[in-house]
């Protein structure tokens, strides 16, 4: 694996540690906000390695990333409901409810665990190229 592949990967599962610790202390749009980064991340690597681009494109649509990188359909059914957090838990004028108040914890466990299936599944694809 090329060294800036490398780096986008040890983010991204950083970014996947540190949305299961804010699971475990009850901050679930931060939790949510950090699984949608991480896929985001990984799939910036994965784009990369296929492309051999070293600047992954500027965006932050999950769908779209699936698409670049030519990820399964399973991939793009998981990543749907991760890419609303985006704006939905950034922003406190996108919905009527603050941010932090938008989910729960069931989001948040459903989150961690679409977002474990996504890198796993992009991690596979990346080891195998």
């Amino acid at each position: 694996m090329n060294k800036t592949v490398d780096r986008w990967v040890k983010q991204a599962l950083h970014d996947l540690e540190n949305d299961k610790k804010n699971l475990e202390i009850e901050v679930y749009d931060v939790c949510l906000v950090l699984c949608q980064q991480a896929v985001e991340k990984m799939l910036k690597a994965l784009y990369i390695k296929k492309t051999g681009n070293e600047s992954p494109p500027r965006i932050h649509s999950l769908r779209k990333l699936v698409e670049e990188t030519n990820m399964s359909d399973k991939a793009l059914n998981l990543v749907g409901e991760l890419d609303s957090y985006y704006l939905a838990l950034r922003y406190p004028d996108v919905t009527d409810k603050m941010p932090y108040e938008y989910c729960e914890q069931a989001d948040a466990k459903r989150g961690v665990k679409m977002a474990e299936e996504v890198i796993g599944l992009v991690n596979i694809e990346i080891r195998e190229r």
